[in-house]
């Protein structure tokens, strides 16, 4: 399996898909399921390039704090960009199994579109776990691929491309056992909510005209031929045009609780 690379071109991208109204609305329902307070210090575990923890930097205000950890240089220069002048923001480089800081340290922890990368979710869970403090609560977003619905001319060359997506991750069902892994992390279930990206017409400016980049990337990169690449990304600009496109993908955002 061969992991998606988030340095330069996949930096790029996740850039422009963090800009469209589909993963504004995302982001929005993960804040509302973290239920921030004033005052309170939260990690974003993943942080990427910046906009969740930009977004959450006023509603713990001057006298909270946001910290983001992410592995990749070039998404820490783009959020420490994005966040130049945010007093209560700070970027950190660090692993989501090892991260730098005491036990107790934080309110609140969110991850997005990341444990489903993690080799060791379980370590992962309890690290954040440790870093929170008695009371505090961890919410964390995926995607089960499972749950993915997207019209295509070609059903069949539609399976297997997914398949091959799938290798990008290394769990791309997380959420039908992330509920178990919180329990045995130490964590008490809170809410779950269930997010859903759906785009019935296809245009620059939604979630699944950028994923469609990601795929063909990624896809060739496995030795996918560009021109079944580029014919099934072909097809769906056709379905768009003609009014025919459909793409529905379930997200999930589940809560932890510490309670001591």
């Amino acid at each position: 399996m061969a992991k998606l690379e988030f340095q330069d071109e996949g930096a790029r991208l996740v850039e422009a898909i963090n800009m469209v109204p589909d993963t504004i609305g995302r982001r929005q329902a993960i804040i509302r399921a973290l239920r921030l307070k004033t005052a309170e210090r939260v990690l974003d575990l993943g942080s990427g390039p910046g906009h969740q923890a930009l977004e959450m930097a006023p509603m713990v205000g001057p006298s909270g704090k946001v910290d983001g950890v992410d592995v990749s240089d070039s998404m820490l220069q783009i959020a420490r960009a994005r966040c130049a002048g945010v007093m209560n923001v700070e970027f950190h480089k660090a692993d989501a199994a090892q991260l730098p800081f005491a036990d107790g340290t934080f309110d609140a922890v969110m991850s997005s579109m990341v444990f489903e990368y993690l080799p060791d979710v379980p370590r992962a869970l309890r690290e954040a776990h440790r870093v929170l403090k008695p009371g505090g609560r961890v919410a964390i977003h995926d995607c089960d691929w499972g749950a993915t619905l997207w019209r295509s001319s070609d059903p069949a060359r539609m399976a297997r491309i997914l398949q091959v997506w799938d290798r990008h991750l290394e769990d791309p069902h997380l959420p039908q056992t992330l509920p178990t892994k919180l329990r045995a992390a130490g964590f008490h279930p809170g809410d779950h909510v269930v997010h859903v990206m759906f785009n019935p017409v296809l245009n620059e400016n939604t979630y699944s005209a950028i994923l469609i980049e990601f795929i063909k990337g990624y896809n060739i990169s496995q030795g996918v031929a560009p021109e079944e690449m580029e014919a099934w990304a072909e097809d769906l600009r056709t379905l768009g045009a003609a009014g025919d496109y459909f793409f529905s993908a379930n997200e999930y955002i589940m809560i932890g609780l510490k309670v001591s």
